[in-house]
């Protein structure tokens, strides 16, 4: 699918009309969720639901629409940190929800085959099964990456001119803009930022996706192979030397668009050493998944140990009888 035939495509669907409004609001309504900066929670919207749509649905159309903060959230991540979700009011919701109906179906479709995070019928099942793939071609040279920050550090500028190239409709850019650009509600205030996109924006998976296309496609199409979820990535090649190279490029790339790798969450592999990706542990030509993988990499890297002690002590045994066979021919 070329961008003009993706471009006509959005042209086509009728954002604005109130059938996209209320499936828009059936999928909302359907993950319920906490209540925005206004307070206003799914049941509260559901009593005069006729009513909120249209409301909200002409509110757009006539440009008055303005969305509120996002509410700040922190969840846990573990070692100490934490990540920052912005939870979106239910309307903010509702039409960040419309807009991916039209936009998903289009944008979605000229996405890499390397890149499976938050695309329809695609998984991080389906990333871990390409992984192994590859290694079965014998990519097993592996650069396990992670980007730092992801969401926080997309240049919304960058993404914008991104964004243009699939639509041409100003008041459809102007309203994602003003969705991603809401700023986040703070103890301390409300926090505005020229960068970054907020985590817990119905649009921002897709955003986040459409921000590394290029990425996706510069290196799908050279010698070696990427399996991309959201920040989460792996370089697969055939030889070190090749891996190596892959790294500087990679931090060439993303250098450019205002990105950078994590320099305690990235490194060279291979699949005799092991590695972890996705909840998922990978050790020579096994996979372990994420509640097991301690125990049965463990028990495999013991295996190996084994095996490798058991082969040592015969070689051993064999250059003892050679030295014994030696001494007695020399004697």
């Amino acid at each position: 699918m070329t961008i003009t035939d993706a471009r006509r495509a959005v042209e086509d669907h009728q954002f604005l009309s109130l059938e996209n409004f209320r499936r828009a609001w059936e999928k909302v309504a359907q993950k319920q969720g906490s209540a925005g900066i206004d307070g206003e929670t799914i049941p509260q919207f559901r009593r005069r639901v006729r009513a909120n749509l249209a409301q909200l649905r002409e509110s757009v159309a006539n440009s008055t629409y303005q969305p509120r903060p996002y509410q700040r959230v922190l969840l846990p991540k573990g070692e100490g940190n934490w990540r920052e979700i912005g939870i979106p009011t239910v309307r903010d919701r509702i039409v960040g929800q419309a807009l991916l109906n039209v936009l998903q179906p289009s944008i979605d479709e000229v996405f890499s085959p390397a890149s499976f995070a938050y695309r329809p019928n695609l998984s991080y099942l389906n990333a871990v099964e390409k992984v192994a793939c590859w290694r079965d071609l014998g990519y097993t040279w592996v650069l396990d990456a992670d980007i730092v920050r992801y969401f926080d550090r997309i240049d919304r500028q960058r993404l914008l001119q991104e964004l243009r190239k699939y639509i041409d409709n100003p008041g459809i850019l102007c309203l994602v803009k003003a969705l991603i650009s809401a700023g986040v509600s703070t103890p301390e205030g409300i926090v505005t930022s020229d960068r970054g996109i907020p985590q817990g924006a119905v649009i921002s998976p897709l955003l986040a996706n459409l921000y590394l296309h290029e990425f996706d496609r510069h290196f799908s199409a050279s010698d070696v192979k990427l399996v991309r979820y959201a920040d989460d990535f792996l370089i697969l090649a055939k030889s070190r030397d090749r891996i190596v190279a892959a790294r500087s490029q990679v931090e060439q790339f993303l250098s450019e668009i205002g990105l950078e790798l994590h320099p305690h969450k990235t490194q060279i592999t291979h699949f005799d050493r092991g590695f972890r990706f996705l909840g998922h542990a990978f050790l020579e030509n096994a996979i372990f998944p994420a509640e097991a993988s301690e125990e049965k990499v463990k028990s495999a890297s013991d295996r190996r140990n084994v095996k490798a002690d058991r082969s040592s002590k015969k070689t051993q045994k064999k250059k003892k009888s050679v030295r014994r066979t030696s001494r007695w021919n020399l004697f």
